[in-house]
């Protein structure tokens, strides 16, 4: 597949998903106006998506179908517009925002489960991307003004849908598929897929973190503390700098693996953010808010982009799988609006803002310690190094690539011995060291020496580092 041609093609029409989903469905939006309802939109948006989700997790096998994929499409880009028109027209009704929850079920999980078939980390790297361009798309339209704003929300899921449809043409035509992206139709049939042994950790975790982002959210938003800037208004700052934090991250040598480094930033993200709701005033709540979304933001392309590869290494069906991980997603923020909405309820002798912080403080201890600790990030990245691993191997064994001499290249480059250069060309191979004893006629402990002094000589460590050290050196020649 080429990447540079599919890369802005769905990089786009993620993004004119999300400016969209800024526009309807997001308090405040701008195409509301004065038609504003007092309570925000969110929960019952939530609650509609939520009903959506489950749909699409019992049908899942249907609509992995090319009919069912065709009909996903339709109910995320002309009920998406028609949404749109109903609430610019009758303002925030039960019937308006069930449209356009249903079209937001509909055509994040089109756009999901295409990411999914990406290389490694590139799921990541390219929603970040997407939400950035969405963010850059909204901010844009609400300079531009109401009249703007109406039009755009009744444009943007029809073009995210032909975007879409155009990306699946162009996957088919590159990778020489005729099949639908989406099947969980295997070359054995049907069957139950694996287990993935971390997926309930991650789910559990995901569905954490958002409780505390939809909790925060609401709490501000019903006490009156966010003012005019709330919403789409922090969370699309937060996207763009993210945006750019994953693209620098990816860019630098530690690449896709780099990104892992980012699960560390979450917990401590997330304490400073409520810290600074303590001290909350029109600032504070602010950076405060800006602190938690990202955080959010951040954990939750993260575990998507590990469900990418849970789906990728295990063959798991794309649609239901990260139908769960939507089901997590908006289950805890549907349970953080809910609670948010009832701290407005407290008595005077209890604060909105402590009651909140404190739950929220309660309730990143428990994702951060005992559901997804150190070790499970540990194991992720284990999985994400063995699948890039994969991935590699399958282009250096590709018949069209002719890599022979380039090994002979790279051994002469790093002064390595003639037995040391046929290692090196079993190891690049991906075989195990009982393989190249059998093949070499040598004993494995003269292997495993062979391998340490190659490793030694190149300043490196493991496998997957010979290969990206190969790959660069192979880039660089003309």
């Amino acid at each position: 597949m080429k990447a540079e041609t599919l890369f802005p093609v769905r990089m786009l029409g993620f993004g004119f998903y999300w400016a969209w989903l800024f526009l309807v469905g997001v308090s405040p939006t701008p195409i509301l106006g004065a038609l504003q309802p007092e309570q925000p939109i969110e929960a019952m948006e939530l609650l509609f998506r939520l009903l959506g989700i489950v749909l699409i997790i019992v049908f899942s096998a249907w609509l992995s179908s090319s009919k069912g994929r065709l009909f996903l499409l339709c109910v995320g880009s002309i009920v998406g517009s028609l949404g749109s028109a109903a609430l610019i027209t009758f303002g925030a009704s039960p019937l308006t925002i069930a449209l356009v929850a249903c079209a937001d079920a509909s055509i994040f999980m089109l756009w999901l489960s295409f990411f999914g078939h990406m290389k490694l980390g590139e799921t990541a790297l390219y929603m970040t991307l997407s939400y950035a361009v969405g963010s850059i798309l909204f901010v844009c339209i609400a300079w531009a003004g109401a009249e703007a704003a109406n039009v755009c929300a009744l444009l943007l899921p029809l073009l995210s849908g032909i975007t879409f449809f155009y990306s699946n043409k162009l996957y088919q035509h590159e990778t020489g598929s005729s099949g639908t992206m989406l099947s969980e139709i295997r070359a054995n049939g049907h069957r139950e897929a694996p287990i993935f042994p971390y997926i309930s950790r991650m789910t559990t975790a995901l569905g954490l973190y958002a409780l505390v982002f939809g909790l925060i959210t609401s709490m501000a938003v019903c006490n009156g503390l966010s003012g005019g800037i709330a919403g789409p208004y922090i969370e699309a700052p937060c996207c763009i700098g993210l945006g750019i934090a994953l693209a620098l991250i990816y860019n630098s040598k530690k690449k896709a693996r780099g990104i892992y480094y980012l699960y560390r930033f979450v917990p401590f993200a997330f304490s400073v953010g409520l810290a600074l709701l303590l001290l909350v005033s029109q600032g504070g709540f602010f950076a405060a808010n800006a602190f938690i979304m990202t955080a959010y933001l951040a954990f939750e392309i993260l575990i998507l982009n590990d469900f990418c590869n849970a789906i990728k290494m295990n063959d798991l069906p794309p649609l239901r799988t990260f139908g769960i991980a939507r089901f997590a997603i908006t289950i805890g923020m549907l349970l953080g609006w809910v609670f948010g909405m009832a701290t407005a309820t407290l008595p005077p002798s209890f604060s909105p803002v402590a009651v909140a912080a404190g739950a929220g403080i309660v309730i990143v201890v428990i994702a951060s310690t005992l559901v997804f600790t150190e070790k499970e990030v540990f194991s992720l990245s284990g999985v994400a190094e063995e699948r890039g691993f994969e991935e590699k191997l399958a282009l250096n064994n590709n018949p069209h690539h002719t890599t022979d001499e380039s090994i002979q290249q790279f051994g002469i480059a790093w002064q390595l011995s003639n037995r040391e250069t046929d290692v090196l060309d079993l190891l690049l191979k991906g075989r195990t060291t009982q393989y190249i004893s059998q093949n070499l006629f040598i004993a494995p402990g003269t292997v495993k020496t062979h391998t340490y002094n190659i490793y030694k000589k190149m300043g490196i460590h493991t496998k997957m580092e010979l290969l990206d050290l190969f790959d660069a050196f192979r880039e660089e020649r003309p």
